[in-house]
This record gives C-alpha cells, structure tokens and sequence, in this order.
C-alpha cells in the first residue's frame, strides 16, 4: 500500500520532474543540506532540475520513519544512494522532514546531507574526461 511519503519519493527516484513539483504547495520552502532555502514552485523546479541533471540516478534506502503532527509530518532517515553520469556510485545518510498542508501538499522540505562525496565523484569524473593537452 503506498501512501504521501511512498509516492513522494517514487518520483524523486525516477527523477519525475514535473509529478515531483507537482506534489508541493505554492509557497513551500525547499532547503537541501547546506544551501539557502528555495522558496516557491517555479524555483524548487529550477533547483531540483539543474541538482537531476548532473547525476545518472539515486535511490532512497528508509532505515527509520517518523510521523508525527497526525500524518502532517513525516521525518525519514536514509541512505541516498546516488549514480553519478559516468556510473559511479556514491551512498550517504541522510536525514529528511517533509511537512504538508491539509490539502496534502508538501509545504517544507529539509534535506540534511553532506553532498561533498557526491560532488568529488563527478569532479573526478570531469577530470577524467578533460581532454589531455
């Protein structure tokens, strides 16, 4: 049986774009490790678009869930198992809070990752495809 948290990242891991964005509110805050908030629709899809294209695929692996506030809130802790675009494979934890409105829409995101592994694989990948002088 699937339920809000269950579909929500079915679309995060087939990097389903488009269902994926449509499953948050308006105005909802998207804050992914360390950087600034994304605030809003059209900019969490501009981030999580540019975020997708630099890797090949990922898979969220649930050790633990939490809900909390009757369903509203669900907290995950994971291991994000991503693919680089040269096949690397890179795991880390991760930690995530997802809250939604009465209406079902996520309204808050909070991804606490380090992506620094992830970024050196793809770094070193580009090294390795620079062309040699």
């Amino acid at each position: 049986m699937s339920d809000w948290v269950t579909d929500y990242y079915a679309d995060v891991d087939a990097l389903r774009l488009e269902p994926f964005v449509a499953r948050h509110a308006e105005d909802a805050v998207v804050t992914f490790g360390n950087q600034p908030p994304t605030v809003g629709i059209a900019a969490i899809h501009d981030a999580f678009e540019g975020f997708w294209s630099m890797i090949g695929g990922m898979r969220h692996e649930v050790h633990h869930r939490w809900d909390e506030n009757d369903g509203a809130t669900a907290i995950l802790e994971v291991t994000t198992h991503y693919t680089t675009l040269g096949g690397a494979h890179v795991s880390m934890p991760c930690v995530s809070i997802l809250d939604r409105t009465p209406q079902g829409l996520v309204s808050s995101l909070r991804i606490h990752i380090d992506l620094a592994p992830l970024f050196a694989a793809i770094e070193a990948e580009s090294q390795e495809a620079a062309p040699v002088p």
